[in-house]
């Protein structure tokens, strides 16, 4: 007998001798979500599991991933088809009736207050930018050039803001944070600012004290105030404010409250210049 007969002898075998499984689809109810109107589509998007429903009444319904209504907006009649792109931001509609794709772009604008953060830049400038930042990140370290190349090129235009986002990976980004408040405190944020990020992945205790000398600060003034709990809680508040945006990582940068994806001099630039064109109508 061949090695061929054989081997199909001895599956036969198994398929009679094995025992049929069996499963029972189970189904059940997560959650209803109450419409008011018919639904026509919905899609889901990968990225973040939101949930946007068509309604008959040409309007879109966004449900967050844990089914929080967010957003109602119309897009329409006629539109009786809804796909979309896999980061949620593009909403690409169909009409059954004109043979017509309408490609819709999604962006929030966040309401970031400036506070009492350190700003750099012009007071009256148009476009804003609000930098969440760890003084540990390599991402954000490798970005301030670029941001000092944005402020070269648009010196009346443009305004940073920075934020506090010490992620609990960087064990002295949150000292580091404080540090640079007990700093701003006394005019010298920027200074302490660019030697924290030129030394990132130096930080500890004793280095993040030395660079407060070498900017010049008043010392007995720094320890007195890295010990307010005060500096901490701005810093939680800018974390809090981070996480309500959207933030999920550094560097995050946003223009007039909009999120800048590609962090580029390109990416920059492109934002800005569409902020602007607004601005000037």
């Amino acid at each position: 007998m061949s090695g061929v007969s054989r081997l199909l002898i001895l599956l036969l075998g198994l398929l009679l001798t094995a025992g049929s499984v069996c499963a029972e689809l189970e189904t059940k109810l997560v959650k209803r979500h109450p419409l008011g109107k018919q639904p026509v589509d919905v899609a889901q998007s990968v990225s973040d599991g939101r949930v946007f429903v068509l309604l008959e009444t040409g309007e879109v319904q966004i449900f967050s991933a844990d089914g929080q209504a967010q957003d109602l907006f119309k897009v329409g009649a006629g539109v009786t088809s809804l796909e979309v792109s896999p980061d949620g931001q593009t909403l690409y509609l169909g009409n059954s009736n004109s043979n017509e794709l309408q490609i819709l772009t999604l962006a929030y604008v966040q309401k970031l207050p400036v506070g009492t953060s350190a700003v750099k830049g012009d007071a009256n400038a148009p476009v804003t930018i609000i930098l969440f930042d760890d003084f540990q990140c390599p991402y954000c370290a490798k970005l301030v050039p670029t941001l000092n190349q944005v402020m070269a090129a648009y010196p009346k235009q443009v305004k940073v803001v920075f934020k506090h986002f010490p992620l609990s990976m960087h064990k002295f980004a949150q000292k580091a944070a404080v540090a640079s408040i007990a700093a701003r405190n006394q005019g010298k944020f920027w200074p302490l600012h660019d030697q924290l990020f030129a030394n990132y992945n130096k930080l500890n205790d004793a280095k993040i004290r030395e660079l407060a000398e070498a900017v010049g600060l008043d010392m007995a003034r720094f320890d007195q105030d890295i010990a307010n709990p005060a500096l901490l809680q701005e810093v939680n508040n800018d974390m809090q404010l981070g996480v309500e945006a959207g933030v999920r990582g550094t560097p995050a940068a946003y223009i007039n409250g909009r999120q800048l994806k590609d962090r580029s001099i390109k990416g920059f630039k492109q934002m800005i210049d569409a902020e602007l064109g607004k601005a000037a109508k």
